[in-house]
């Protein structure tokens, strides 16, 4: 029998997935819950497992191509006889407004009161229930046909019982409106070209996965906003002093302090004193969304390219605790393990290349975001202090690039005049009253 696989939904407010390695081959066997396809999505690598044992009798999609939910991946012979309708592990998603996919068929098979079957759950969900011990096949699902969701997992694990979800009005469903401003609208198919013409003396990489994220990313933002760049030197001797003296202490539990945490905190300062910078633009409803909590963006090398992890309510946190996170999240980062929670929901970035910060860079808005911070070398040099005596100093300088649509130049220099006296001063950081 033909079991016509289509791309599940893979997280709330993703609406497609580009497909970056098929761990299968036509013709060949492939085992129940076996390793299928890995589909990027928001710079996150998810790996789908195979919702039936059987033979890959046709892959529909290729490396590299871009698939909707609901969107045909594989179709997988099951053998037997063929079935009147084949069912598929999950209802095909709606489509997002403005797509022309059509709606979901309205015979979706409602909830029911246990499992009947296979478990129908998103891989993070799946992730989520065994990192808990949760046995799926005894958890009722509330979502679309019974699907199992997040919500059911947590009820739970807390040890409440899921009620099963209302059911919705016939035809598609309304998608979630996404909390951080719009989503980015997805770039148009390519038109096929022929290959080009090869020539010698020159090597074309194609552009995909994660690279392709980040180019049409990044043109995004340069299309958008109006960026603008402003410029301070920091004198980061008692910094340097500071973090030489607690990295002693902290350092015997195997977590390396760096300078990150200490400017992850001065930023939090800066940021309460001007807090339209802890913001992201709503280009739809031109609307500035405040946020009252600081998930500060950390930009990191992968092997794949720039990503950016978000460490999470940075205000209630301490510099150790802050550079354990960072320390797990650069190395999931490394891995390609990073989760899609870790990847979004920042307010505020912070770009560095350490020890090779250069002297100056102009950074590229994370978009919807309206500030991102620069942090540059510290390299020792002489200094005359007030009373014109020349003394040596430990010097680096901070870039903060805005979008002057909605920051004014004086707001950003009063910003970062606030960073520079909590780094200039250190002490300042561990003097917070609230």
């Amino acid at each position: 029998m033909a079991y016509e696989f289509r791309l599940p939904d893979i997280g709330e407010g993703v609406a497609e997935g580009e497909v970056v390695k098929w761990f299968v081959e036509e013709g060949g066997q492939v085992q129940e819950d076996a390793p299928l396809v890995s589909v990027l999505t928001d710079k996150a690598n998810v790996e789908i497992p195979s919702p039936k044992a059987g033979r890959i009798a046709k892959i529909h999609a290729a490396v590299g191509q871009k698939v909707k939910v609901g969107g045909l991946l594989v179709t997988i012979d099951t053998g037997g006889s063929p079935a009147p309708a084949a069912s598929a592990p999950t209802p095909p998603a709606p489509a997002p407004v403005a797509s022309a996919t059509p709606s979901a068929p309205t015979t979706a098979p409602a909830p029911s009161p246990g499992p009947a079957g296979r478990v129908l759950a998103t891989p993070s969900v799946r992730r989520m229930a065994a990192e808990q011990g949760i046995d799926l096949s005894h958890v009722r699902g509330t979502g679309p046909g019974g699907r199992i969701t997040e919500a059911d997992v947590h009820s739970v694990a807390s040890g409440t019982t899921a009620s099963p979800a209302p059911a919705p009005p016939s035809g598609p469903s309304t998608p979630p409106v996404p909390a951080r401003g719009p989503a980015p609208a997805p770039a148009a198919a390519p038109a096929e070209l022929p290959p080009a013409p090869m020539v010698p003396g020159e090597e074309r990489v194609p552009i995909r996965g994660l690279r392709r994220v980040i180019a049409e990313h990044m043109t995004q933002s340069v299309h958008t906003a109006a960026h603008f760049t402003y410029v301070e030197e920091i004198d980061a001797t008692e910094l340097v002093r500071l973090r030489e003296k607690m990295a002693k202490h902290v350092e015997t539990n195997g977590v390396r302090l760096s300078y990150l945490p200490f400017i992850v905190k001065a930023v939090v300062a800066g940021l309460r004193a001007h807090p339209w910078l802890n913001a992201t633009m709503d280009d739809a409803r031109q609307e500035l969304v405040l946020h009252k909590e600081y998930h500060i963006g950390i930009a990191t090398a992968a092997p794949d390219g720039l990503i950016v992890p978000v460490l999470k309510n940075v205000e209630r946190k301490s510099v150790g605790a802050l550079a354990r996170e960072i320390q797990v999240l650069a190395e999931k980062g490394r891995s390609g393990k990073l989760t899609r929670a870790e990847l979004s929901g920042g307010t505020f970035t912070i770009t560095s290349l350490g020890a090779l910060g250069g002297v100056l860079a102009t950074p590229i808005l994370n978009y919807p975001e309206v500030g991102i911070l620069g942090i540059h070398r510290i390299v020792r040099r002489p200094i005359y202090k007030a009373d014109g005596t020349l003394v040596p100093a430990d010097l680096m300088n901070l870039s903060i690039s805005l979008d002057h649509r909605v920051i004014d130049g004086i707001v950003g220099a009063q910003f970062l005049s606030v960073v520079k006296a909590n780094l200039e001063d250190p002490h300042l950081l561990f003097a917070e009253l609230a």
